[in-house]
């Protein structure tokens, strides 16, 4: 886990800052309010700071996002970093090649064999779900898919990660 979650901190505080990918969330409701203009210097500012300025606009722009769902609107507000790639993307298809990998590869559960796929089925729908929230674009969440399913071909070319995704108990 400690592996895992270092991967996630390093993609949210180095990859995306150093990539500087605006979330479509927020080139959405700056275009809805004439202030897209303002993006490049609200990346400037701390997530605090983008997170009021963003729950601020939608407060004194009822109106304008009166379609929005209000659960949309407060994960518009909370996801105030940078998109690019999508770390939830980037952890659903790491876990779902692990998972797959051992479901597919268990000497005790061969029967189970052909279930190897759900994990990515969830995958995929986490990578969809971010899209359609509009906390990502679909570069953002397909580079995340690949990293992800990349990372977790290095972590199964280790041979004990193999032996112990497939260990029989």
């Amino acid at each position: 886990m400690i592996f895992f979650g270092s991967l996630a901190w390093i993609n949210e505080n180095y990859t995306k800052p150093v990539l500087k990918l605006q979330r479509p969330s927020h080139v959405y409701m700056l275009d809805k309010v004439g202030a897209l203009a303002k993006i490049d210097t609200l990346y400037l500012w701390d997530k605090q700071d983008r997170q009021k300025y963003f729950n601020e606009l939608l407060l004194n722009n009822p109106l304008k996002f009166q379609n929005i769902d209000a659960d949309i609107q407060a994960h518009w507000v909370e996801e105030a970093g940078f998109s690019f790639p999508s770390g939830h993307t980037y952890n659903a298809f790491l876990f779902a090649m692990l998972i797959a990998y051992a479901i597919y590869h268990n000497r005790s559960k061969v029967h189970l064999r052909k279930w190897y796929v759900l994990p990515f089925v969830w995958a995929y729908m986490v990578g969809v779900s971010r899209v359609a929230m509009g906390a990502h674009s679909a570069l953002d969440v397909s580079v995340g898919a690949l990293m992800g399913v990349l990372t977790a071909c290095l972590f199964l070319y280790v041979d004990i990660t193999r032996h112990w995704l497939t260990r029989k108990d």
